[in-house]
């Protein structure tokens, strides 16, 4: 039987298959850290560093509160913690299980999922959103002066203020 072009099959180089392997692994790291310490793993998490150095906190700020929260099973708890934390724990475990079947089938498999998560276009669109709500995050440390008392107590920014900025100047 021969194959047109759309029919060829695309096995995956050795390369492509050590590429999906550390995505792959990527992907399950949080899920994986979430479970482990939920059972009572103690594990050296690094802080944001956004947060400890500048004090205003990045825009995944939360995720891991709230994939811990899913891994619970308190998907509402999740959400209080970060509205996309259950999104991309859902998005986190398609794209886990789609690689596990690329690793082992050893070839590409396009699905609309994954072509609607490497689309761009969704790309750009959910990174608005989530600038958008992380926005509003901030707006809400700001009324509460939190947002304020965190950045002016920051290291950067005590370290200008007393004085070291002439370092970035060059005076």
């Amino acid at each position: 039987m021969l194959l047109t072009n759309k029919q060829k099959i695309n096995y995956l180089s050795s390369l492509k298959k050590k590429e999906k392997i550390i995505k792959l692994l990527l992907l399950v790291l949080p899920i994986l850290v979430s479970y482990l310490t939920n059972l009572g793993l103690k594990l050296p998490l690094p802080g944001c560093p956004l947060l400890h150095y500048v004090g205003i906190p990045c825009p995944g700020w939360g995720l891991t509160r709230s994939f811990k929260a899913i891994a619970q099973g308190n998907l509402l708890k999740a959400i209080d913690f970060h509205l996309f934390g259950p999104i991309l724990f859902i998005i986190f475990l398609t794209v886990s299980f789609h690689l596990i079947q690329e690793i082992v089938n050893n070839k590409n498999i396009s699905n609309i999922y994954i072509k609607i998560i490497k689309n761009p276009n969704y790309q750009i669109i959910f990174l608005l959103i989530l600038f958008g709500y992380h926005g509003t995050r901030l707006h809400s440390l700001w009324k509460t002066g939190r947002l304020y008392t965190s950045f002016i107590n920051s290291p950067v920014i005590q370290w200008i203020l007393n004085g070291h900025w002439s370092l970035l100047t060059g005076n």
